[in-house]
């Protein structure tokens, strides 16, 4: 059985800071703590993906800097394969600036640099690969060409539309899963996404355009639908959440695992958020720019 993950998409060079909130306009505020970690949410599902048993595959664009050296290094120590990573010989890396409330909620800003300059149209697709990610802090350009190799190769292309801008007819075609939050469910359903019943309208609304969607609604769990089928909600799992920065992108490294492994829609969708309420509820190691997670373990077999 197939077991291989290809994601295509973005790499940055984070800056976390903890602090009491997010600070007012023209506020200089003091934060408690700072640490200095790979993000990105192509890096983070390609980590997701790997810490969760796949053989997982990174494609994008670094800078020829040291936060470029250092994002190689820490996809190589994650366990994921780099050998389709580009480097830019004059734009730098990608970063962002997260800042971490205690309540685990947060509000970041990112500058793509070298992510833009991606370029997919000599991409190659691994052999056995069986899920592309992709999301949308690369260029629609360059989603639409890898997930046209993809299709070719027989893989499925899962789009995480984060963050939210509008989905064209030319890249919604070629999308076999769309996973979104409520935020962006409600930019591309063009209504507002603010409960369960709200979700199961927007998943409505998208499944017009794509084969299947996910809605993740955090402490509400997770909306799901297939076009043409009925939609279906299902509870989160109960956890105490610590620091909820990244949890999507693990959630959608998990769900694509679960996919590569053979598990039907459903069962992944669950695999994923148990395998999200271990993510929110555990510490960052802030010098490793992780968390020390082993997810399949935590989990046990049975439950993948």
């Amino acid at each position: 059985m197939t077991k291989t993950i290809l994601v295509a998409g973005s790499l940055h060079y984070d800056v976390v800071v903890n602090a009491e909130r997010l600070p007012y306009l023209d506020e200089t505020l003091f934060g408690s703590k700072v640490g200095y970690v790979a993000g990105g949410k192509g890096r983070n599902q390609a980590v997701a993906a790997a810490q969760n048993g796949a053989k997982t595959f990174m494609a994008g664009r670094v800078g020829k800097d040291a936060a470029g050296d250092f994002l190689k290094t820490d996809l190589v120590a994650q366990g994921v394969d780099t050998s389709l990573l580009q480097v830019d010989p004059s734009a730098a890396s990608g970063m962002s600036v997260a800042v971490v409330m205690p309540s685990g909620e947060y509000g970041a800003v990112v500058v793509s640099g070298s992510n833009q300059a991606f370029a997919a149209d000599h991409l190659d697709i691994p052999e056995d690969t069986a899920i592309l990610l992709l999301q949308n802090e690369t260029t629609d350009a360059a989603n639409i060409a890898a997930a046209e190799k993809a299709r070719a190769a027989g893989a499925r292309v899962i789009l995480n539309a984060a963050p939210a801008r509008p989905l064209f007819d030319d890249l919604a075609s070629l999308v076999d899963i769309l996973v979104v939050n409520r935020g962006e469910a409600a930019v591309l359903a063009g209504q507002p996404v603010e409960d369960v019943k709200s979700a199961v309208a927007a998943a409505t609304t998208l499944c017009e355009r794509v084969r299947r969607v996910a809605i993740t609604l955090g402490g509400d769990g997770v909306v799901h639908m297939r076009a043409g089928g009925r939609a279906e909600h299902q509870p989160a799992f109960r956890a105490n959440v610590v620091s909820a920065h990244g949890a999507g992108d693990f959630f959608i490294g998990a769900l694509a695992n679960q996919l590569a492994f053979g598990s039907d829609f459903e069962a992944a969708i669950h695999y994923a958020q148990a395998a999200g309420s271990i993510f929110v509820s555990t510490e960052v190691d802030k010098r490793a720019g992780i968390r020390p997670l082993h997810i399949r373990a935590r989990l046990g077999e049975d439950d993948r």
